[in-house]
């Protein structure tokens, strides 16, 4: 292989690489919260509980480090910035995660690695089968790199590599302190949630049967079977019954999102969201034990203003009815339906806490982290 070939294959290889590199850090640094979430996930499967209880922050540290070099990994691979030294720290980093997701797709301990945060979900395997990827590619890196000496006094290359740091940390914090600057969630602004009242239809069954002389299977609504048994007499003996599957076009756009009032069991969520006579406004807080009190100062003082020109307004929270009372009195809230949702649901609807979504003619129309929110 001549020069000119090896250059321009290495050439291709490190774009790859380097390339998916900042992709995937970037898109992770898009959701910093949801990062840490998916490590706490990660130290919960492996049996590191003790280290979450004796530091909750850790979590959070991790995921900036993580978005961070991973992003400086793919830009110094990329740039082709000390290479012997971030090849066999690219070297490192994928043996850890290779042997990461592979006892992970072998045990399926965490469902999704969420390598990608929320832009893109891939299997355990699939997430391997990545990292196999890499691995390859990062091999015929080091086959066809030059082993040039190292310029490690060269202004150009540090000051490149800290200003791409200090931007990444910054782009992290600011994705920390306020919603993410790009959502890849069920609720993001413009989603419909759910049907108005005049599109609800009632919920429909369907059984698969397969013929006995054929093997055909068709499927069949409830109506159509009662009008083929009419038709024929032998359809039992015709048709062996397979499956069936039920269908309710009036979901909730979001799993696991359900709100409850107090001592009920009926889930309110979709006479909520469906209901297009004015705004619903949704103060969200997910721990009423750790919410931030400017926070929820500036919230309530906004939803008054709402609550005063005649729209709803509600409260969600995963805190137990216990503290709910305190909550209320606190904050002046008692003119306002407080009810209970899971914390995983609210976590894909927003990440301060508190924060406010105004659903509009079943719409996301607006949220805001309490930073945002401006009276």
């Amino acid at each position: 292989m001549n020069n000119q070939v090896k250059t321009i294959i290495n050439y291709v290889l490190r774009l790859l690489f380097g390339g998916l590199f900042i992709f995937s850090s970037v898109v992770k640094a898009i959701d910093p919260m949801g990062t840490a979430f998916k490590i706490e996930e990660y130290m919960s499967a492996f049996h590191f509980d003790w280290l979450l209880s004796a530091m909750p922050s850790v979590p959070i540290v991790l995921s900036v480090l993580l978005c961070l070099a991973e992003f400086l990994i793919g830009v110094s691979v990329l740039l082709h910035i000390y290479n012997k030294v971030n090849r066999w720290v690219a070297a490192v980093f994928m043996l850890v995660f290779t042997v990461t997701t592979l006892i992970d797709a072998l045990t399926d301990k965490v469902a999704d690695c969420g390598c990608f945060g929320d832009f893109l979900k891939l299997t355990n395997w699939e997430t391997f089968f990545k990292n196999i990827v890499l691995d390859v590619l990062l091999i015929g890196i080091f086959i066809t790199d030059d082993n040039k000496p190292q310029q490690f006094k060269n202004p150009k290359n540090w000051v490149t590599l800290v200003v791409f740091a200090v931007l990444m940390v910054i782009f992290c914090i600011r994705n920390i302190m306020y919603e993410p600057i790009a959502d890849f969630r069920p609720w993001k602004i413009g989603n419909k949630m759910a049907p108005t009242e005049s599109e609800q239809a009632p919920a429909v069954t369907f059984a698969t049967y397969k013929n006995n002389q054929t093997g055909e299977e068709k499927e069949f609504s409830m109506d159509e079977l009662m009008e083929l048994s009419q038709q024929d007499s032998n359809f039992q003996q015709h048709w062996t019954f397979t499956q069936s599957r039920y269908v309710n076009p009036n979901e909730i756009k979001a799993d696991g999102f359900s709100l409850l009032a107090f001592e009920s069991n009926e889930d309110a969520a979709l006479e909520l969201l469906s209901d297009t006579t004015s705004s619903l406004y949704i103060l969200a807080v997910l721990d009423m034990n750790k919410t931030n009190d400017k926070g929820m100062k500036k919230a309530v003082k906004f939803l008054k203003d709402k609550y005063d020109k005649g729209e709803r307004v509600i409260v969600i929270t995963a805190s137990t009815d216990d503290v709910w009372y305190n909550f209320q009195e606190k904050y002046n809230l008692t003119d306002y339906m407080i009810y209970s949702c899971d914390d995983k649901a609210i976590l894909a609807m927003v990440r301060s806490n508190p924060s406010i979504v105004q659903i509009k003619d079943t719409k996301v129309e607006n949220k805001w982290g309490w930073r945002s929110i401006k009276n």
